[in-house]
């Protein structure tokens, strides 16, 4: 099928429906963007009332009569529309249009969206895990990383709050003892300048493998203080950038351990593919975030030489999957690249 000439044709945002999804629970999302051309739909979900709203309000009708293989210029119409709000949840907005276009470009060309990308995508991308509600002070805690660790990912991550020091670099420890390897914490975004300088003396890069997100937000003059105050430590960030700056710029003043981006929040698989290329000419590794799970481990596969292990988000992951028909679940550290049209699996509509 030649679809040089496709455009566009539908935008709608549906409700999924709570009686085959399950009861919804606080933080679930509840709504997919569907996209129609020839006949043919394509779907991204599960996605959060605002951004699914701005796709309803806005974006949809300015994603009207576009073809549908040109991407590129689809992000620049749609961030044009938003403008000066083309920032945080404007370009969640946008990238959950992107993957849904994206879903219907691969199911009109009869390919997954991985092959769309790249001649040869992986078939099997690695992942690693986060449990970020775990409480490592809790009695069961060694038993949960164990556990975790033994389900053979590429590594863990789990979260350490805003806490004194001390306790900071015990518990950090403690979960490297029980993993039997180097543990990513994730402060999510609660310790600020002063906490991390105290925290980074006391964690050894053999039981750390980075410190991600201790700043509220990622700005570069601040990352790029934090590397000069607390020399040493490994830092990721990423998923909270809350407004696009010079990707490239960003990550060579601040040199990240890891860039960690979301590839729905940073505006879709178009942006993503990009942030991706700029990472690997600066040689900063990504692991892509885990919120967009499905569109992440498409990108993993399609360019394995810039992006490791994608985050799996060990209790989140299973409830967003309930709006699939189907599931994508680790074995062994890895996951299977789907093989069929678009992104793979189906949306419960």
């Amino acid at each position: 099928m030649d679809l040089a000439d496709t455009v566009i044709e539908r935008v709608r945002v549906e409700r999924l429906d709570e009686n085959v999804a399950g009861p919804w629970e606080a933080g679930d999302s509840r709504f997919a963007v569907v996209v129609e051309a020839r006949g043919v739909a394509g779907a991204f979900a599960p996605v959060d009332e605002l951004p699914a709203a701005l796709v309803a309000t806005r974006l949809g009708q300015s994603a009207l009569r576009h073809p549908v293989v040109d991407h590129k210029g689809l992000l620049r119409r749609l961030l044009d529309e938003l403008g000066p709000h083309a920032a945080g949840l404007g370009r969640w907005a946008v990238g959950a249009l992107d993957c849904a276009v994206w879903d219907l470009h691969g199911r009109l060309a009869d390919l997954p969206v991985a092959a769309l990308l790249s001649d040869r995508p992986a078939r099997l991308v690695p992942v690693y895990a986060s449990w970020l509600s775990l409480d490592l002070s809790s009695a069961s805690a060694a038993e949960s990383v164990k556990a975790t660790v033994g389900e053979g990912f590429a590594f863990t991550k789990w979260a350490l709050r805003d806490a004194e020091a001390s306790e900071v670099a015990l518990l950090a420890e403690r979960a490297a003892a029980w993993a039997g390897q180097s543990v990513a914490v994730d402060a999510l975004g609660t310790w600020g300048h002063l906490r991390t300088t105290e925290v980074a003396p006391l964690l050894t890069p053999e039981a750390v493998r980075w410190v991600e997100d201790p700043l509220a937000w990622t700005d570069r003059a601040a990352y790029a203080q934090l590397r000069e105050q607390a020399e040493g430590l490994r830092v990721a960030f990423g998923e909270r950038l809350a407004h696009v700056e010079d990707t490239r710029a960003l990550l060579e003043h601040c040199r990240p351990e890891a860039f960690t981006f979301d590839a729905v929040w940073c505006g879709g698989i178009a942006e993503a593919r990009d942030w991706l290329g700029v990472a690997h000419d600066v040689t900063v590794p990504v692991h892509l975030h885990g919120r967009a799970f499905l569109p992440a481990v498409h990108l993993a596969a399609a360019f394995p030489q810039m992006a490791g292990a994608v985050e799996y988000q060990v209790v989140w992951e299973p409830r967003r999957q309930r709006v699939l028909r189907g599931t994508l679940q680790p074995d062994g550290g890895y996951v299977p690249l789907p093989d069929r049209p678009g992104l793979g699996i189906e949306v419960r509509l």
